[in-house]
């Protein structure tokens, strides 16, 4: 007997079918989009950041973007993660500077600060979260790291979320996304250590 770990498209809803891009008002205050919402460039400091997905994002969707633009002079960079906090509720002006804590101190959203070597200008960083709340990432054709353990995927939508934080200047989405299988079977081998 076979098991399908892939949502067929009569699963899919409509707006999962629906290009990704950035959410045009809920955005950190230092955050400027370009007309298509497709880029999002932080415009000085190195913090209010924050962006979302337009739309909720299916658990198995790949989350594409690119890294446009690096900023030196600053520790960490790009955070990503999900939330249930839909952005269309959410005034820009309240969102916090950072999501790693404050906005996963505020409401449900899991996200996480991606290894430096993930976020480099030209780099293509895709991330997921499973059908377990399995949050994964990779960067170009390597291989996924296995970012944390502990997302919601059951009872409500999740939303994209980033932050254009620290070195990473800019970053752009790719539009399309990918449903793929998660990758059971490899999920312990590429682990990524805790950082704080």
């Amino acid at each position: 007997m076979s098991c399908s770990l892939c949502p067929t498209d009569a699963e899919v809803p409509r707006e999962a079918r629906e290009a990704l891009s950035f959410h045009g008002d809920a955005t950190g205050t230092q955050v400027h989009l370009d007309d298509q919402r497709s880029t999002a460039h932080r415009l000085s400091t190195f913090h209010d950041g924050i962006v979302f997905s337009q739309r909720p994002v299916w658990p198995g969707e790949r989350v594409a973007l690119r890294v446009l633009r690096q900023e030196d002079g600053w520790c960490g960079g790009l955070r990503v993660g999900f939330t249930r906090l839909d952005p269309a509720n959410v005034a820009a002006s309240c969102l916090p500077p950072f999501v790693c804590p404050d906005l996963e101190e505020q409401s449900p959203t899991w996200a996480a600060l991606l290894p430096e070597g993930f976020v480099r200008a030209g780099n293509v960083v895709c991330f997921w979260v499973n059908r377990r709340g399995w949050l994964y990432a990779k960067v170009n054709a390597g291989r996924p790291l296995l970012l944390r353990k502990d997302v919601l995927v059951q009872g409500a939508p999740l939303w994209a979320v980033m932050d254009v934080y620290g070195t990473t200047k800019a970053i752009e989405l790719l539009g399309e996304t990918i449903l793929g299988v998660p990758m059971y079977g490899m999920e312990t081998e590429f682990q990524l250590a805790s950082q704080s």
